[in-house]
């Protein structure tokens, strides 16, 4: 059922005032408790707009209602997986998160079930979607205040992404881990055993090939956790090889992007994907900085076209290749590449990139 009438909608809203009035209430009769999670269990499936935005209210309303002896915490968590799933359920319009702490406790409990042997990958999947899917500016500045190296969440993205656990799930936990991955990723220290990282890195890999969303944000999210771990000393010797390769997709990542910034701004880089990376990759690679060529550090600078002459030497056709990329570049539009000066400086870099290509061809 995907739509309502103008009479259906109504009685829709009547019942999730009454469920709110119920959880609200400080003294909830066990009746009304078990009423209230026999409706939503009802109500919650349904594709709807309503559904799912009520639902995420709802779902706030459960988390905050204290327990009582009529209102156990059995009872307060199923009512929370109930109001969650009709929230945020695959493939429907998913409300705006806003301030993801209910969302993370909810996380944090289901991640202790789950990695202790209780199937809860609906639940969780339902609250990673919201993460992934539906998190916003104030979301985002939120997790950069929650911690993502406590261990119920480290071993619960984990148990998210292993082979073996539903698509969907996995392609769920792809996202939030983009998010909070410095934090995983970029610290002098890891996080977890050189074998835990091994088998992370091969669960990850194997979900970005499962995974059949090609979106933007979700290519962004998968190449910006990439460009950390191949910028970590820690991580980049577990990288599974061959998603080196999906360095094809750097376009999809937006210049601001941190995680890119760093690796561009790091003269070790280009050593480092040639010691983890196929050949593809490491011409990958040196065409991305090409682009970025005049907002690139001296030493970077420096490193590229060393790099390009090692990579290249006899091999003329990756020199007509960084070429080609440059020239398709400048080829694009104005009003592609954004705002006027935005554009001149664009140019300029693409300008000197192309220049000093040239001296390396005629060297």
């Amino acid at each position: 059922m995907t739509c309502y009438s103008r009479e259906v909608n109504p009685q829709i809203d009547r019942i999730y005032a009454k469920l709110t009035e119920t959880f609200r209430n400080p003294s909830p009769t066990t009746d009304e408790i078990d009423r209230a999670l026999e409706s939503m269990e009802i109500i919650a499936p349904l594709l709807d707009k309503n559904v799912a935005q009520k639902s995420y209210e709802l779902f706030h309303v459960v988390m905050k209602a204290p327990v009582s002896p009529t209102y156990s915490q059995d009872k307060k968590w199923e009512a929370s997986r109930r109001t969650i799933h009709g929230a945020y359920k695959w493939d429907q319009f998913m409300p705006s998160v806003g301030d993801p702490h209910d969302i993370l406790t909810f996380l944090d409990h289901h991640f202790d079930l789950a990695t202790g042997g209780e199937n809860q990958d609906e639940p969780i999947q339902n609250a990673l979607q919201a993460l992934a899917y539906a998190s916003g500016p104030d979301t985002i500045d939120a997790l950069k205040r929650f911690d993502p190296t406590k261990p119920s969440f480290v071993s619960g993205i984990c148990y998210a992404l292993q082979r073996g656990r539903p698509r969907k799930l996995r392609m769920a936990a792809l996202l939030p881990l983009a998010l909070v991955g410095d934090r995983w990723f970029e610290t002098p220290h890891p996080i977890m055993e050189s074998d835990q990282m091994r088998s992370l890195s091969v669960d990850w890999a194997s979900a970005v090939d499962a995974n059949n969303d090609y979106t933007p944000n979700v290519q962004k999210a998968i190449l910006a956790t990439l460009f950390m771990m191949i910028n970590s000393p820690q991580w980049r010797t577990h990288i599974v090889k061959d998603k080196l390769g999906d360095l094809r997709y750097f376009d999809s990542v937006p210049d601001d992007s941190q995680a890119l910034r760093r690796c561009v701004d790091n003269p070790e880089f280009i050593d480092a994907i040639k010691d983890v990376a196929t050949p593809t990759a490491m011409i990958l690679w040196m065409r991305t900085l090409w682009l970025r060529y005049r907002e690139s550090i001296p030493a970077v600078r420096r490193q590229l076209e060393t790099g390009t002459e090692e990579v290249v030497r006899g091999r003329r056709m990756d020199l007509e290749m960084y070429h080609s990329a440059i020239e398709a570049e400048l080829t694009k539009p104005e009003n592609a590449l954004g705002a006027e000066v935005a554009y001149s400086k664009k140019m300029e870099t693409l300008r000197d990139a192309m220049y000093a290509l040239t001296a390396l061809k005629e060297g």
